[in-house]
């Protein structure tokens, strides 16, 4: 199965990242976020937190 998500693990920063992105507490999650949005889920970070541990990065971001 390929489904074209980027997958790491590590830390992330914030600061630094310009795409939209949202913590999650899995990529189940990520998907299901996605899919409620209308935004195509592009990389899943997974920085081993306690809280929250998975980065979900989106391509373009939310109508609002």
């Amino acid at each position: 199965m390929t489904d074209d998500i980027k997958r790491s693990k590590g830390k992330f920063d914030a600061v630094k990242e310009s795409r939209y992105w949202l913590p999650a507490a899995s990529e189940e999650r990520c998907k299901k976020i996605g899919k409620k949005r209308g935004l195509r889920l592009v990389e899943v970070v997974d920085t081993e937190a306690e809280v929250l541990p998975i980065i979900c990065i989106f391509e373009g971001y939310p109508d609002e």
